[in-house]
């Protein structure tokens, strides 16, 4: 559903757009720092977990308005563990679970450029909103559960243009769920959750890709 929804999406931009001289395609890939994740009521009833560390990828396309001021609907995607322990209630037993947390980041990207004066150097920054689908998977109850967040983040890079078409690119950025993770998506599996609350996610990535003009 996700892939169909993010196609309809997509198509109509690319046809509505691909005419125009100020248009590129660009290709991510990223290494994301882990973050932990926690909510505390007292010694009876918490949970906490870590989305571990790896590699997120994705794409966008992007349209600059001038040469300067660009606007880019981004994807992005990641896999990863979440190794946790809960307990809910005095009576309760603490559990351990490794979930499998798939992570769909569907973006909107203002962005500012500043091109170098030989033109081969091409810096930008900007801020990124939208939104993050989170499926969550529990191995030992083949049970999954699935939220929509609102996310929102900031990147800062720079593309080197090996052709008049074709550049690499450098990026650092840093992407936020907002109290996205814990909860019943996590831990409602049990049983009633009798700590209901949401942790807030920082995720930092490094890595680059590739950009590619479109037209003339």
């Amino acid at each position: 559903m996700k892939k169909i929804f993010l196609s309809i999406l997509l198509i109509p931009a690319v046809m509505a757009v691909s005419a125009q001289k100020q248009v590129r395609l660009n290709f991510y890939s990223a290494y994301v720092l882990d973050d932990g994740f926690n909510v505390y009521n007292d010694a009876n009833s918490y949970y906490n977990g870590k989305l571990q560390a790896g590699v997120q990828f994705g794409g966008g396309i992007e349209y600059l308005a001038d040469p300067n001021y660009g606007f880019e609907l981004m994807y992005l995607y990641k896999q990863s563990d979440a190794p946790s322990y809960f307990k809910f209630g005095a009576l309760s037993a603490e559990r351990t679970e490794t979930f499998k947390v798939t992570q769909h980041y569907i973006m909107a990207c203002p962005t500012r450029h500043a091109m170098s004066h030989d033109h081969k150097v091409e810096g930008y920054g900007g801020f990124l909103l939208g939104m993050v689908i989170t499926d969550v998977d529990v191995p030992s109850t083949s049970n999954s559960g699935s939220s929509s967040n609102f996310a929102w983040g900031a990147r800062l890079g720079a593309d080197i243009w090996v052709s008049g078409k074709l550049g690499i690119k450098l990026q650092a950025q840093i992407l936020s769920a907002t109290r996205a993770y814990g909860g019943d998506i996590y831990y409602g599996y049990w049983g009633p959750v009798a700590v209901p609350d949401y942790s807030t996610l920082w995720q930092f990535g490094l890595g680059g890709g590739l950009t590619y003009r479109l037209g003339k």
